[in-house]
């Protein structure tokens, strides 16, 4: 059994996935070349959807809504070497804007993170988590048949 004293927490995230004229909203870290779904912490006190407005307007801008759609999966990060312990929410969602948020720079990052669409049909190998790129777009084939679909310790 793990402690869960001193400095360790868990910390509960979600992430979003949202899919708009066959493109998929990802964040960019220019530093470490590689593309994350959007999202973050949810704080103390605040519901799952009310985490995904505050992190939508936070990385996208304030005038950007979010729509929640429902919970597609469920996935632990646990990485103890680096005091890290996460549950994450990948969240089906909408947004009401495109093109506006195409090149949207995190200013919590430096401007070091921005957030890009990426076509479905074409997405890069170095999407995090790796392994999960292959099973949404299958589920989105089939319309995300599932909902809160327990994913483990993926990569």
């Amino acid at each position: 059994m793990k402690s869960n004293s001193g400095t360790n927490h868990i910390h509960p995230r979600v992430r979003l996935v949202i899919i708009k004229n066959g493109r998929m909203l990802f964040s960019y870290d220019s530093e470490r070349d590689y593309y994350f779904y959007i999202g973050g912490h949810v704080e103390y006190g605040e519901t799952l959807a009310e985490a995904c407005i505050r992190e939508v307007k936070e990385e996208c801008g304030e005038d950007v809504n979010f729509t929640f759609g429902k919970i597609l999966y469920i996935r632990d990060y646990i990485k103890p070497g680096e005091d890290e312990h996460s549950v994450e929410f990948y969240i089906l969602g909408d947004v009401d804007k495109f093109t506006e948020i195409e090149g949207k720079k995190d200013v919590q990052f430096g401007g070091k993170h921005w957030q890009t669409w990426l076509g479905l049909d074409k997405l890069p190998e170095n999407i995090f988590p790796r392994t999960l790129t292959s099973k949404l777009l299958e589920d989105y084939r089939h319309g995300f048949p599932m909902q809160g679909e327990y994913l483990g310790e993926i990569d």
